[in-house]
C-alpha cells in the first residue's frame, strides 16, 4: 500500500472505531511533540508514571511533577531505554547535524526534510539537560537502561511484565509507550493486554496504522479503556485514508467515566498542536459524525 504526502492529505476521514469519547482535557507537556492530553479528573488522581522510551525530552514526565505540585515523587517516574546516554544523545547529534547539512546542499525543501534546526536544538538541549536530571539531582526521575521487550534476551533488555513491576502504585500510574514500533511485540493477544487492566491511562504512539494488527489492538484495548484522544504525527506520512502513519493515542480506564457522546472532529483550538511549530496538525472527521 502506497502513501500520500502530508502536503496532500490533511483530513483524516478516521472509523467510528477511533472517536474519542468527551472529557473535560488538559494538555500535559510542551506545545509541540511530547505533549499528551488525558482528563483533569484522572490528572488529579495521578502518582507516578512508567514510560517506554525516552527519547530527547522528556516534557510530559517534567510537567506531571509540575502540575501535581510535590504530589507525585520524583522516583515514581520511571523510563526505560537503553539508546540513551551521555554518548547516545551525542551520537545523535552528529548524525542529525550530517544529515541536515546534507539536506541543504541538496536542496530538498524544508517540508521534506528529516530533521530541522529546531530538532538539534532541543537534542542539544536534552545533552545539557540530562546528567542534572537523570544523574546528579539529588531528587531525580529514574532511568533504567533497558529495553522493554516481549522475550528478553540480552542484558540491556527487560521483560514487559517486569517493567510493569517497578509501578509502586499500579491503579495510579500512567503508562506511556513511545518504542518506535516496539509496541507491536509487547500487544500481540489479549493476554498482553491484559497485564494492563489496572493502568489508569495508557499514552501510545502506534508505528505504521496499516499494519492489521492496529484496529485488532484497539478493539482489545477498548475492552478495559475508552479512547481520550488521537493525534497524529505530523514527521512523517500519511495512508490514502488520510490516516497517519503515526497515531498517538490516549486510552482512559473504564473505571472513570466519560461525558456524553463522542467527539465529531479534532484538533481541539488551544490543547493541540502539530509536531513542529509551523506544521498543520492532521484533522479528524469522525465516520459516525
Amino acid at each position: 500500500m502506497n502513501s500520500l504526502p502530508k502536503s496532500f492529505r490533511t483530513v483524516c476521514y478516521a472509523p467510528k472505531e477511533l472517536s474519542p469519547q468527551m472529557s473535560d482535557l488538559v494538555r500535559v507537556g510542551r506545545n509541540a511533540d511530547g505533549g499528551y492530553l488525558l482528563p483533569r479528573q484522572v490528572l488529579t488522581e495521578i502518582n507516578g508514571c512508567l514510560s517506554f522510551g525516552l527519547g530527547a525530552e522528556w516534557s510530559f514526565e517534567q510537567a506531571l511533577l509540575e502540575q501535581k505540585q510535590g504530589k507525585i515523587s520524583p522516583k515514581n517516574i520511571v523510563f526505560f531505554d537503553a539508546s540513551i546516554s551521555v554518548l547516545g544523545i551525542i551520537k545523535s547529534l552528529v548524525y542529525m547535524g550530517r544529515r541536515t547539512v546534507y539536506e541543504v546542499r541538496s536542496r530538498r525543501p524544508k517540508s521534506e526534510r528529516k530533521f530541522t534546526f529546531e530538532d538539534l536544538k532541543r537534542s542539544l538541549i536534552a545533552l545539557i539537560t540530562y546528567l542534572p536530571t537523570f544523574r546528579f539531582r539529588k531528587s531525580r526521575m529514574m532511568h533504567i537502561r533497558k529495553f522493554v521487550v516481549r522475550s528478553p534476551s540480552k542484558k540491556n533488555e527487560i521483560s514487559f511484565i517486569d517493567a510493569l513491576s517497578y509501578r509502586s502504585d499500579p491503579k495510579h500510574t500512567i503508562v506511556k509507550i513511545d518504542i518506535e514500533g516496539g509496541e507491536w511485540e509487547l500487544l500481540r493477544e489479549k493476554e498482553d493486554v491484559d497485564l494492563l487492566t489496572d493502568v489508569p491511562v495508557l499514552i501510545m504512539e502506534m508505528h505504521d496504522t496499516r499494519k492489521d494488527q492496529y484496529m485488532k489492538i484497539v478493539e482489545m484495548l477498548k475492552s478495559h479503556f475508552w479512547i481520550a484522544h488521537l493525534h497524529g504525527n505530523t514527521s512523517d506520512r500519511c495512508t490514502e485514508t488520510g490516516m497517519p502513519l503515526y497515531l498517538e493515542m490516549t486510552f482512559v480506564n473504564k473505571r472513570y467515566t466519560p461525558e456524553f457522546g463522542f467527539r465529531k472532529q479534532l484538533p481541539i483550538d488551544g490543547l493541540d498542536f502539530p509536531v513542529r511549530p509551523g506544521e498543520a496538525p492532521y484533522e479528524f472527521v469522525f465516520s459516525n459524525a
